[in-house]
């Protein structure tokens, strides 16, 4: 009998496996089937739209820092969202992922990917256009999806709640506002159309600069902040220590149930639907000048006299400095 086994094994073994031929698989599992910590951003940009509201801030705080996500815990990440574990587990789960430790792996891994060949054309310039396109076609595309954006977040504005936001900003004894990377460079913009029209408004990107600003703000004062996700950490903490001082508080956000818009008086919600034509992210910044194109105006018809006073003595200033035009 042993002679015969070694005959049929051609080798002995101290510890045998359960045959010598003719294994299969363990259940479950398929011979050479692929890793499934495997994750394209596109697919959590395709599944954005469709998901709750928890999920949906989950997606776009991953798509706005996916190295950032990765970096961070289930119970961190619950934390920066404002949403529960279980809802990060749910969102794992649609992503066809089994947990929240897959999806960290799938998230670094993509970046290793995306860093080693470079941003893909598709995932920051699109389907719509290729790389071959003429002006004129790159231009008609840009005009159609800048456009499109623009138009359904005018649209869908609560009309009502910017009225509010217009009488609270111009009434303020001081307007302080906020933002981050491309928010940031939104803020600074609505900061200097106010600035001009004589208001009194600071604009910040340093977090610690701007809590410092939201903590000498009163009853009667103002701080809007802007982020695209309403999930990162640093803008709610500005409005937080902004209302804990009586201030009137305004977010600027594409998630109206985000945990930023939960804690402000005022929430303007942009609606942006990446469609294949730059990153979200870069979108997001037309829906948001959209969003401040709208208050700015109605902020200026509410103080129309010393608007006009202030205009033309900020053009008079600058008129030597300007070219044969009247341009900068």
């Amino acid at each position: 009998m042993r002679n015969a086994l070694w005959g049929r094994c051609r080798r002995p073994s101290v510890i045998r496996r359960p045959s010598c031929r003719g294994e299969r698989p363990r259940p479950g599992t398929k011979k050479n089937s692929p890793s499934r910590a495997t994750l394209s951003l596109g697919r959590v940009r395709a599944l954005r739209g469709e998901l709750p509201d928890a999920q949906r801030a989950l997606a776009v705080f991953i798509l706005d820092d996916p190295a950032g996500a990765s970096a961070r815990t289930i119970l961190e990440l619950s934390a920066a969202v404002g949403v529960s574990t279980g809802s990060i587990t749910r969102l794992c789960r649609a992503l066809g992922l089994a947990g929240y430790a897959q999806l960290r792996l799938a998230l670094a891994a993509d970046q290793g990917a995306r860093d080693a060949r470079g941003t893909t054309w598709r995932e920051d310039v699109g389907s719509d256009i290729g790389a071959h396109d003429s002006v004129e076609q790159v231009a008609a595309a840009v005009a159609a999806t800048v456009s499109g954006v623009v138009t359904r977040t005018v649209e869908n504005l609560d009309l009502a709640v910017l009225e509010e936001a217009a009488d609270r900003i111009a009434a303020a004894r001081r307007i302080e506002l906020f933002g981050v990377g491309g928010s940031g460079t939104m803020a600074v913009e609505f900061q200097q159309r106010l600035y001009r029209i004589g208001l009194p408004v600071w604009s910040w990107s340093d977090t610690h600069v701007a809590l410092t600003g939201a903590a000498v703000l009163g009853r009667g004062d103002v701080a809007l902040v802007l982020s695209h996700s309403g999930g990162t950490r640093e803008p709610r903490d500005v409005l937080a220590e902004a209302a804990s001082r009586g201030a009137t508080t305004i977010a600027v956000t594409d998630v109206p149930a985000s945990p930023l818009a939960a804690q402000a008086d005022l929430v303007l919600a942009t609606r942006v639907r990446a469609t294949g034509l730059r990153s979200e992210a870069v979108l997001a910044r037309h829906a948001q000048m959209a969003v401040l194109d709208v208050l700015y105006v109605a902020v200026a018809q509410r103080t129309y006299d010393s608007t006009t006073e202030a205009m033309a003595a900020t053009q008079e200033a600058v008129r030597p400095y300007r070219g044969v035009g009247g341009g900068n």
